[in-house]
């Protein structure tokens, strides 16, 4: 895999750059825009961007490379407001990871993206649950349910790890990266309390793991 890795922040582009070539993930770096201006991007299988670069905003960028081309994109951004991060998804982000970030957090969500691009996978759905990976949308029988962008990457791990005991350090990691550190303990239980809620009938399938975290129960209703 050859990913483009458009970050002005020099630290956090070697990091990145350093660990994913480890995993034989070759990645280029370039730290504006006008650096840019003659690559080819269908050389590259995915793209890292940072949303506020020193010549131009990342989403403007974004916005132009969808009219030319079809690659994954996650945007790199120290916001996780949820109207912040929707910007960025409606205009065409695959996916989205907030700084600072763990580096085996953002290798997990480019194999998620890739994964997804290969088999042209951009919805999961459980009976009559659907998750909408575009538009990071959850319905039932059509009807949308309101989760804030939390609550979305909560269900989609869950569902995607049917019957899957997953520890609750690995969710707050995957969901929150290194927030979770200043995250309450029980923030997640309140999280997930609200998503079963939310989920009516279907919440029932989220199992609480006593000592261990949470798990999606694959029995039919």
């Amino acid at each position: 895999m050859k990913i483009l890795m458009i970050e002005d922040d020099s630290t956090i582009a070697f990091a990145v750059k350093t660990y994913l070539n480890k995993h034989n993930i070759e990645t280029i770096i370039y730290n504006n825009l006008s650096q840019t201006e003659n690559l080819n991007f269908n050389d590259f299988d995915l793209i890292l961007l940072d949303a506020n670069l020193p010549d131009g905003s990342g989403f403007n960028f974004l916005k132009w490379l969808r009219e030319f081309y079809d690659l994954p994109v996650i945007m790199l951004t120290v916001k996780d407001e949820d109207e912040y991060v929707i910007k960025g998804l409606s205009q065409g982000a695959d996916d989205y990871i907030t700084k600072p970030f763990s580096l085996p957090v953002l290798k997990a969500r480019i194999d998620n993206v890739f994964s997804r691009k290969i088999k042209k996978v951009d919805e999961l759905t459980f009976e009559n649950l659907s998750l909408d990976f575009i538009s990071k949308q959850a319905s039932i029988d059509g009807i949308d349910l309101d989760l804030n962008l939390k609550e979305f990457a909560i269900l989609e791990m869950l569902l995607e790890n049917q019957d899957v005991n997953l520890l609750r350090k690995r969710i707050l990691d995957y969901v929150w990266g290194y927030d979770f550190y200043e995250v309450n303990d029980n923030t997640l239980t309140v999280t997930i309390k609200r998503l079963r809620n939310k989920l009516g009938e279907y919440g029932k399938h989220i199992k609480t793991v006593r000592g261990i975290g949470y798990r999606w129960d694959n029995e039919k209703k």
